[in-house]
């Protein structure tokens, strides 16, 4: 397995051909010291960009060499200043987007079904237009990739191929190869499934031709998104890079969701954020100090390396304030990075993804709002696929749109009866036909016929809410009812009538009607079902109330939790261990994103906090407790510690 540097820099260089002097005033020198005192490890620099043009020169290629390069090679000139640093530095190459080649080669376009090509119109700004992979525009990456490689030899730290995205084609060349292999052009999943197996096949190719020239070299592939898309292609990957910039279209729940999927995959991740106030090609900003921490300590609480995204200017000198801001948290990065990597991720529940593996970049609400609950919850989860094992954690949890193949019906069956425990919500482990897992000890009855519907916690359901108060569920829920061995634990009423046409009572929805309650909550042996979608409704409007109601019924399937603490909801808490030191490790983050713009969220400053107790239920006894960032030993009774001050970010060390 490769290692990956553990301090990077991702530096953009998509440069204009309008723009005079590339490079003009580059001092190797100058620019290897910036990076190395920045605590930089691993620089990515630029082969080719969005727009088309090479920063070396290309003796196969010399009209993609950009019209103004003043420093001829100056791609080359940066990895070797990088290397004689001790900095290494992977090679970017762009793929599916290229200016140059969109405006000269357009039968190389990928094609709507119209005959239109994919992305944003050729009058007006931007290098958006997409390419097809499956056309000879194959063979000139190939012929270029090679060219680089063979150019930089031993020096070649890595490849970096950006825009590798699933993209439905109807050019003549994917039509074609349909048509051999009896694809239906007119079915848009199967010319999806076509276009995922193109983009798998070219990775797989693609990694030969590299590691042909170099084994040792590390190879990514970036479509802005780790999730199901791309388990069937991992092999290709040397390891994964989450690109998230939370100030981007990503936001700061993308990240968390992203990382506890590619975990799962077997490959070494890391993480990638920008200095960038709002997203790539945001030249002259810089983001607050305390949001460029967050963002890179979170990775580390999840055990991974960072990469920070920049751009360099056209003329070739990295801007000294920003590689300051980036020093600033990676010297703070570099001496807890021990406490983070290697590790183990200590996890008791899987979060069961209903994301489908032939869209990119469109994670459900349902997951997002599950995710979002369970991290301010401090559940420690994984998100996994329905094809996953499911025996290692305690926990299965099912999201409320995931529809069940039977396969994995069978296996929460098994799962269950094996001592394992399931929560769902809403369709969550439904079948196509209709039917949940029989472990469940439900009956379904289609959706709710008038809604929304009230809920009526009671008992150990009305821990931290109003008992026998009526909470409303703000989407419609499923009509479930026990069967056998299956008991209701929470029940609803109903509103006087559905909200619709001339029927209505003042301004949202009607009240409840006070009438007879029904099943809104049936466990099993091992398993809890709402019938409402919790995660839904929580990402929807975030009521407290759906939050609390998950987590009393985790409580009633988890007798004891790896960590709960007395901390606000935006506290980020990661268990982790590491073996090789007898010792496992808590991250704490303090920082609280808020809205004040209209678009991104922010983070401004640090959270300071006082007096934390954490309860921790590990499966080694702990016998020792030490805060790593003022270096003070703590004590632990009954699994209890109270950390005294957290400001921003804390590790705790407990040792076994």
């Amino acid at each position: 397995m490769h290692s990956i540097s553990t301090r990077q820099v991702h530096l953009d260089f998509h440069t204009s051909e309008f723009i005079d002097s590339i490079g003009a005033s580059f001092d190797p020198v100058k620019f290897a010291e910036t990076v190395k005192e920045a605590h930089i490890n691993s620089m990515t620099v630029f082969a080719r960009c969005h727009h088309g043009y090479m920063y070396y020169q290309s003796e196969k290629f010399p009209e993609f060499i950009h019209p103004h390069l003043c420093r001829p090679n100056l791609v080359l000139d940066q990895v070797r200043a990088l290397h004689e640093a001790g900095i290494k530095a992977p090679i970017y190459i762009t793929v599916q987007w290229d200016h140059f080649l969109a405006n000269n080669r357009p039968e190389w376009l990928i094609r709507k079904p119209g005959g239109r090509h994919e992305g944003s119109s050729f009058l007006e700004p931007g290098f958006y237009q997409s390419l097809c992979v499956n056309t000879e525009y194959y063979d000139f990456l190939v012929a270029h990739t090679t060219e680089i490689c063979k150019l930089l030899g031993d020096d070649l730290d890595g490849i970096f191929f950006d825009i590798t995205g699933i993209r439905p084609c109807y050019c003549s060349a994917c039509r074609k190869e349909m048509t051999e292999r009896g694809i239906n052009v007119w079915d848009e999943e199967e010319v999806r499934r076509f276009a995922k197996f193109v983009i798998d096949r070219f990775k797989k190719n693609m990694s030969e031709v590299v590691h042909t020239i170099r084994k040792e070299c590390t190879i990514f592939y970036n479509a802005g998104h780790i999730g199901p898309c791309t388990a069937d292609s991992k092999e290709a990957y040397s390891h994964f890079e989450l690109e998230s910039l939370a100030s981007g279209s990503w936001g700061y729940l993308h990240f968390p969701i992203s990382a506890r999927y590619a975990r799962t995959l077997g490959k070494p991740c890391m993480g990638m954020t920008g200095k960038f106030h709002k997203q790539w090609g945001d030249f002259h900003s810089l983001k607050n100090l305390a949001a460029l921490e967050f963002e890179c300590f979170r990775m580390l609480s999840y055990g991974m390396p960072c990469s920070i995204g920049d751009q360099l200017e056209p003329h070739g000198v990295l801007n000294s304030a920003a590689y300051r801001l980036i020093g600033n948290v990676f010297e703070p990065f570099a001496k807890y990075e021990k406490w983070a990597i290697p590790s183990t991720p200590v996890v008791e529940a899987a979060l069961v993804t209903s994301e489908h593996a032939l869209y990119e970049h469109e994670v459900p609400e349902s997951v997002m709002g599950a995710a979002q609950m369970l991290e301010e919850i401090g559940l420690q989860f994984d998100i996994i696929a329905m094809d996953a094992t499911l025996d290692k954690y305690k926990l299965i949890i099912l999201t409320d749109d995931l529809i069940a193949c039977s396969n994995f019906q069978k296996n929460l069956d098994t799962y269950v009866n094996d001592g394992g425990r399931v929560l769902s919500c809403g369709k969550g482990g439904l079948s196509n036909d209709m039917n949940y897992p029989s472990c469940f000890k439900t009956d379904y009855h289609g959706e709710e016929p008038l809604y929304p519907s009230f809920v009526i916690p009671t008992n150990h359901m009305a821990r931290d809410l109003e008992e026998g108060n009526e909470y409303v569920m703000y989407l419609p829920g499923e009509s479930i009812t026990p069967k056998e061995a299956g008991r209701v634990l929470l029940e609803a009423r109903a509103p006087y009538f559905k909200r619709e046409k001339d029927h209505f009572c003042s301004h949202s929805y009607t009240p409840s009607a006070k009438g007879t309650p029904f099943p809104a909550a049936i466990v099993g042996k091992n398993t809890l079902l709402f019938a409402h979608p919790l995660f839904s409704i929580y990402r929807e409007s975030a009521p407290l109330w759906c939050k609390t109601l998950i987590k009393n019924g985790i409580d009633t399937l988890l007798e004891k939790r790896i960590v709960r603490h007395n901390g606000p909801s935006y506290l980020s808490v990661q268990v982790a261990e590491q073996p090789e030191d007898n010792r496992y490790c808590i991250h704490i983050l303090s920082y609280a994103p808020i809205r004040k713009s209209a678009t991104i969220d922010i983070v401004e400053e640090r959270t300071t906090l006082f007096d934390l107790v954490f309860e921790f239920s590990l499966p080694q006894p702990v016998n020792r407790v030490y805060s790593v960032m003022d270096n003070q030993e703590l004590t632990i009774e009954n699994g209890k510690v109270v950390l005294p001050k957290i400001d921003g970010y804390a590790i705790l060390e407990l040792n076994y």
